[in-house]
């Protein structure tokens, strides 16, 4: 279940079908696994709190699911609030893995729900919740675009996107939009929504006529925001605008009077607003609930989040000393409860635990070829199982390799940032200042064309087209101990993308930024292989994490077995 401000959503509704927050026991196991205990533990109370949607969050919601802004509707709309004749091809049909499924949204037009589901298909096999993801290896877009039919990667799961860190705000697996507003706008005004880099100006003039000419009279607005308009909504001042739909008075504008970019910043800002509250469960403390796992710590006492002032490695290293000392521990069965979405058993047992140990440790130097050291959590610090920056962890080597032959990616000719400067178009993503950018470095590998890649990182640091991340990177890339002397560190950032959360994988699969690992086993062997690579010095750019890592065949089970106790029953209700 979605939460918000550090509390969990209840299945109670209001009036205009939003949730009523209160604490409850959503873990879906019995009231006293987190009230009273586990099996012959007793756990810590968990407070309880009380919370309402901000407003923006509300609105946010409603323009997230309206399939009003997108080239198509503006190319094939009779009015601004009548239903499209004929709906969009693209989303007729979800791609996933397994095939297609009927689309949620047949008949009308691109929004930001074709990408980023949540209930739509619960209960289908083979398909089911989603943390806000796709089910696909890369998301399908409106119209073909400088070669393009898909995007380049598949849509990263949105949850806890925003939660706070010590790091730059980083979104989308390469970095590309510094803050929620820059995603917003960029995804809204660009190919995702059938708008070409060169139609720029036109989606902004479309999303703003849109706003302005809404008049609240669709199912959505009934249902979201109470039949009222964006305009309305907007202005703030009518007396049938409810409490929890009345926006702060510094959040309001006019939009008979604003400019189009202006009402395009509203619109971004009420999406950020629900952006931020994707949350996984918490506590009135902070401290996650959702899982098994995080029963596990809290029956048995261990330290479930880092103190103040403490690093999230220093953390990790405090949580695994404290899982070596455990005797005795109480482990989460199926007596204690169950998943209502998913079919694996809600526990965490002694084989959860051996994947956690394997999950936490760090190998060390001639210890052997085998320690059970996963050193996973160098990049996926609990407790939100992620660093929220950027490595190379080899899975575009391998998508170029299966394509060109082993070691062909090492060979790969990346340009120096003087050539990569004087050539954009024929490296560099494609923008409103480069509409006719091939983007060679930033595409699927292909049989066709050797030149194509995707280096990650490396199409958006230093350019020139994406400013607004750069402050961020630039002290990411050339933190202390790093060295940026030659391109500013450029050549370091190739193939590295963003670490994801780990948190509910069951509904995020599936995985890495180009859905090349179908299953959480596959997961588990491609790190097996790929460390290999990085140890004989045959992986291009390789983490320094690697070399901490001494896994095989005989851990994939415990590591997999720890990665479902990560699961929760994830939806928006």
């Amino acid at each position: 279940m979605r939460s918000i401000r550090k509390t969990v959503r209840t299945s109670n509704k209001n009036a205009h079908g939003r949730g009523i927050f209160t604490f409850a026991t959503v873990v879906l196991c019995s009231t006293s696994l987190i009230m009273n205990g586990c099996g012959a533990g007793q756990a810590p109370v968990a407070p309880a709190s009380e919370a309402t949607t901000p407003a923006a969050d509300s609105i946010g919601e409603r323009i997230f699911l309206d399939t009003r802004f997108s080239e198509y509707f503006a190319t094939h709309m009779t009015s601004t609030n009548a239903p499209l004749a004929t709906g969009d091809p693209v989303v007729n049909t979800v791609e996933t893995t397994n095939g297609t499924l009927p689309g949620p949204f047949a008949g009308q037009a691109m929004n930001c729900r074709s990408c980023h589901f949540v209930t739509e298909f619960q209960g289908v096999a083979g398909a089911g919740n989603r943390t806000y993801a796709d089910f696909t290896t890369r998301s399908p877009i409106p119209l073909t675009m400088n070669g393009f039919t898909n995007t380049p990667r598949n849509a990263m799961q949105m949850v806890d996107s925003f939660t706070a860190r010590n790091t730059s705000q980083f979104l989308h697996f390469d970095g590309e939009f510094a803050t929620g507003q820059d995603l917003v706008i960029g995804t809204m005004t660009g190919r995702n929504f059938g708008w070409s880099p060169a139609q720029y100006s036109q989606a902004i003039a479309h999303i703003a006529r849109i706003v302005r000419e809404d008049d609240g009279s669709d199912q959505l607005a009934a249902d979201r925001t109470n039949s009222l308009s964006y305009g309305t909504l907007f202005l703030g001042t009518d007396a049938r605008i409810t409490s929890d739909l009345s926006l702060p008075v510094n959040q309001r504008v006019d939009v008979t009077t604003a400019t189009d970019q202006q009402i395009v910043t509203e619109v971004a800002n009420c999406i950020t607003q629900y952006m931020k509250d994707l949350l996984f469960q918490r506590d009135e403390y902070g401290q996650y609930v959702g899982s098994p796992y995080d029963n596990f710590l809290r029956v048995n006492h261990l330290p479930q989040q880092a103190l103040a002032g403490e690093t999230r490695a220093a953390y990790n290293t405090r949580l695994y000393a404290a899982v070596l000392a455990l005797n005795n521990p109480i482990y989460i069965t199926t007596a204690d409860g169950s998943f209502a979405y998913h079919a694996n058993p809600y526990q965490f047992g002694a084989t959860e635990l051996a994947g956690l140990k394997i999950f936490l440790k760090s190998a060390t130097a001639g210890g052997g070829s085998n320690q059970h050291a996963g050193n996973c959590a160098a990049c996926h610090q609990a407790p939100d199982f992620t660093d929220f920056i950027f490595h190379n962890t080899g899975v575009a080597q391998t998508e170029y390799d299966n394509v060109h032959g082993a070691g062909a990616f090492v060979k790969l000719h990346v340009p120096s940032l003087t050539e990569r400067n004087s050539s954009f178009d024929l490296y560099l993503p494609a923008s409103t200042n480069h509409p006719n950018a091939t983007e060679s470095m930033r595409r699927a590998a292909s049989a066709d064309n050797p030149n194509y890649a995707d280096l990650g990182l490396w199409n958006v640091y230093l350019n020139p087209d994406m400013p607004n991340p750069q402050m961020g990177l630039a002290s990411f890339v050339c933190a202390a101990g790093k060295d940026c002397s030659v391109d500013k560190g450029l050549a370091s950032t190739i193939a590295q993308f963003k670490t994801p959360v780990l948190r509910d994988l069951e509904d995020s699969a599936p995985y890495f930024h180009n859905g090349s690992a179908l299953k959480l086993n596959d997961v588990i062997e491609f790190y097996i292989n790929s460390s290999k690579l990085a140890q004989n010095g045959l992986l291009r750019n390789a983490p320094a994490e690697f070399a901490n890592m001494s896994i095989s065949e005989e851990d994939v089970a415990a590591l997999v077995a720890f990665l479902q106790s990560l699961t929760e029953d994830y939806d928006d209700a």
